[in-house]
């Protein structure tokens, strides 16, 4: 089964599924694998478009491997976008990702960053682990990060105008 939802998604990912696949193929899907599919499909067009919360759900659905096999990359890559744009709940899962190097090594400067930016908006657990990750930071990192935060805002505030 797993096989044919694989195949599915690319079917429907280029718009062939009604075109190419026969009914009985659609009709051993179950309602909540086409909806899945469908899902992943809709998110994905949105986030192309630069929607925060679109990217966001289409980064959980690599993250989690929903719709689509689990690519910790693609995750990475639309939590950033999603996070740049302030999107909370993508601040908070990046900064997770980087503390435990689900993408690449763990990097506590970046985490702690992401972190500080959930927290700003009122992310509780993100303000928990932003103070959980200042006992394994030293001062010199710290100072990298509040660079680092200034930065970020700059590039938000000039996108903004």
């Amino acid at each position: 089964m797993k096989l044919v939802s694989k195949l599915l998604l690319i079917f429907f990912m280029l718009g062939l599924a009604s075109v190419c696949l026969p009914q009985k193929v659609l009709a051993e899907l179950s309602e909540v694998e086409i909806s899945t599919i469908q899902s992943f499909q809709l998110n994905q067009s949105k986030a192309n478009q630069g929607d925060a919360n679109a990217q966001f759900n289409l980064a959980l659905l690599y993250y989690k491997g929903i719709g689509t096999p689990q690519d910790y990359k693609q995750a990475f890559f639309w939590y950033t976008k999603a996070a740049e744009q302030g999107h909370i709940l993508a601040q908070y899962k990046l900064g997770h990702m980087y503390e435990y190097g689900d993408e690449g090594p763990q990097d506590y400067k970046q985490a702690f960053f992401w972190y500080t930016k959930a927290a700003e908006q009122g992310h509780v657990f993100a303000e928990d682990n932003r103070d959980k990750m200042l006992e394994k930071m030293s001062q010199s990192q710290i100072e990298e990060v509040q660079k680092l935060s200034k930065e970020l805002y700059e590039k938000i505030y000039n996108k903004a105008k």
